[in-house]
Parts: structure tokens; sequence; C-alpha cells
């Protein structure tokens, strides 16, 4: 059944969505055999079911040229094939090329990091251009800002160049996270906090009382950060230093806690060793290496909440959480986060929908050991976690929600 958006077909746009693994995998991923987890797919999933009419957009913005014209033809070979792969009918969306086909739409969908910011302080300068290019588009123009925390200073110009009507994030940035404060605060354009969704698949399977009672921590430790922005404000190059700290200390807690924290930084090392050696030798230990992060996405994510009481998904220090967090509680696993707006301003009340501690190991332990010897009371915070998750944080309210602002805002927009 199809979701109601709507009284009028809304014409939404999503900007090059093959292009990263927020929606879907991608081509070179699928071709890989790499399937790894889509954060954003819920979303996408219902607007793309959804009564509105849905556009896909290639990258639009190429270099002049014979070059400029063999990479859009790619681009768009690429964008066909990925929605085949992804057995996303052609009959229920149809596909932008060009700048001016953009004309006549509502809506234009687009991630911040990908469009306007990168790890690497280069690409996020050339992004400019980007914003640039869509700035004088008049449609309404919604940034996901995934990501937020590399090249801020960049990013923010970039923003500013394009002008979009709102930002959306896990958290409200404009108002819970000093760092976008200090970076973002002078973009003119509204803030929506939109919170995570969890899969379908996310389900409670395992009664509580045969769980076992200890916490598990998941989650991937984001490669060091490069931008001088970030490491002056907070004085270290991780984005997520709890995780850190529990990957690396996991075995003084042998009676509280699994770590099934992933390294990216150790993937990245992996693979730059295999790029130095030579043809053959490359090719021998792609075949028989594991690569780190796959192993982490190729854990049965599902089970594990199910076989444990508790868990926690460090949150980034830039204010936003894990989407580990829904998908937990989904699961009817305990979450232990810190008592924060992100968690907060969603309706989520500590110690009452999950369990808050300060931010420490040493907190985060002495909270496990309480709940080890209080079941009971455990227990009843699982339920009344398990029941907010799926009453509050399910894509149907979630999202139906966000589209009835959108609808909001675009009327205010045309009076």
């Amino acid at each position: 059944m199809s979701n109601n958006i709507n009284s009028t077909r809304l014409k939404f746009v999503f900007y090059k969505p093959h292009a990263n693994i927020w929606f879907k995998n991608t081509v070179r991923n699928m071709l890989k055999g790499q399937h790894i987890p889509n954060k954003y797919a819920p979303l996408f999933d219902y607007v793309v079911n959804s009564d509105a009419d849905i556009y896909f957009t290639t990258a639009l913005l190429y270099d002049v040229g014979i070059k400029g014209f063999i990479s859009s033809v790619f681009d768009a070979i690429e964008l066909l094939f990925w929605c085949y792969l992804n057995k996303i009918s052609l009959r229920k969306v149809d596909l932008i090329f060009k700048k001016d086909s953009l004309r006549g739409k509502d809506v234009l969908f687009m991630m911040h990091y990908g469009s306007f910011t990168y790890e690497n302080r280069q690409a996020s300068v050339r992004c400019a251009r980007l914003a640039e290019y869509l700035s004088d588009v008049n449609i309404y123009k919604i940034v996901h800002m995934t990501h937020f925390a590399y090249n801020p200073s960049v990013g923010f110009e970039n923003l500013k160049k394009l002008s979009p009507d709102l930002l959306v994030a896990e958290n409200n940035l404009s108002v819970s996270s000093p760092f976008f404060i200090k970076y973002f605060a002078n973009l003119d354009c509204k803030f929506y906090q939109l919170p995570y969704t969890p899969a379908n698949r996310f389900v409670r399977k395992t009664p509580f009382n045969e769980r076992l009672n200890k916490i598990v921590a998941t989650g991937s430790i984001t490669y060091k950060m490069r931008s001088s922005d970030f490491i002056e404000f907070y004085g270290v190059d991780e984005l997520q230093p709890l995780r850190r700290e529990l990957y690396e200390t996991s075995s003084k807690y042998s009676s509280e806690l699994d770590s099934l924290i992933s390294d990216l930084n150790a993937s990245r090392l992996n693979e730059s060793r295999v790029k130095k050696s030579g043809l053959i030798e490359s090719l021998l230990k792609r075949a028989v290496s594991k690569h780190p992060q796959l192993s982490y996405y190729r854990q049965d994510i599902v089970a594990t909440y199910n076989a444990y009481t508790m868990f926690t998904v460090p949150e980034e220090l830039c204010n936003l959480p894990a989407i580990g967090f829904v998908e937990g509680m989904a699961c009817g696993c305990v979450f232990l986060g810190i008592d924060d707006p992100m968690y907060r301003d969603i309706g989520m009340v500590p110690n009452v929908h999950y369990v808050a501690y300060d931010g420490s190991v040493s907190d985060l332990m002495e909270k496990v050991r309480y709940y080890q010897k209080n079941i009971e009371e455990l227990e009843v915070i699982a339920n009344a976690g398990y029941g907010f998750v799926n009453g509050n944080l399910n894509s149907n309210v979630v999202y139906k929600a966000f589209f009835d602002q959108i609808s909001s805002n675009l009327e205010s927009r045309h009076t």
C-alpha cells in the first residue's frame, strides 16, 4: 500500500542517490558482492513507495569538453544500472539528467557529505562549483547534514552559496550542538529534527530472561579526523572517542562488556597495504584477506541485539547519535546512552526508555553492574524502550510528520 504524503502529488527529487551507500548499495559494492547496511534506506523506501512523483538525478554538473561528456554518459548508465540492481522500477520513478529538468519540481533532497563536503579538504572546496550551479534553481532545497563535522568551515561556505531552505539531522543541531552553531549558525534556513527509524528486520525474538546479562558495544570508529576545525574545537582527532576507548580496553571488563566495535582506520591500513603490493601479490591478498569493516557488516546484528540485555553505540562528539540505538531498542535490548536533547527532544525519557550515563567508561560500567544485579528493573526499561521505538520511531510516524512539515513549508513559501 502506498503512503499518502500529500493531497496533491508532491514532486520529490533525490540528488544522485546512486553515488553513495546512504539509500541502497552502490553498483561497485554490489558487483563485488559487498552488502553494506544503508542507514537511510527506510526514508528512501518510504518516499519511493509513496503517492509522490519521484525523480532521481545524476551529478548534473560535469567538466566541459569530451571528458565531461563521457562522465555524464557513464553516470547516466550507472544510475540506470543501480536502479536495475536494486530492483527499482522505472515505472515508479523518473530520471533527471539535466539541471533544467529540475524546473517544475517541488523538493530537491541532497546529502551534505558527498555534495558539499568531504573528508578531504580539497575535495570539499571543489564542492563550491555544485553549490553555485544549483543556487539559482527555483526549488525547495533540503540538505541532510550527515557527516557535517568534516571540514565545516568549507561546508558552511558551500551551503551559503546553495542557500538551502531546510536542513535536517537526527538532532536539532541548530540549538543543541555548539560545534554546529559555531560554523553553521549564520545560514538563513530552518532546521528539522528527523530521527532514525529501524529497518523492518530489527525485531524482538528472544525472551529477556534468556539473554546474556551483559552489555554489547557496537558501531564503527570513523577514520581519524583531519579537519583543523574539528581538532581545534574538540582537541582530539576522534569523532567517537568513547568507541575507541571501549575498543581498546574491552578486555578489562570481560564480566560486563563484549565489544563488536570495528575500526575503520584498520580497514584503511589494510587497503593501503594491498594497493602497495605487486599485481600477483595484490590479487592474492584481496582473495584471502578479510576486510575488517566488511567482517563487521557481515555480523548478524539482529541476532546480536537479541542475545544481550543491554547495548551501547557511543555518540559522535558533534552531537549526533548512531542509528544503532533505534535498531537495538527495536530488538528489545536496553540502550545505554547519554542524557542529551538528541534523545529527549524525540520523547525518550532517561532511565525510563533507556539508561542514561555521563559518557565515561567508568560510569557506563557502573550502570551495567547495577542492572546486572537488578534484572527486573532492566526488563521494565527494555519493554518501555521497545514500545517507544515501535510506536513513535517507525517509518510511517516519522516520515509522515516530516512530509507534513515539508507540505506546510511549501505552502508558506508560496503565500
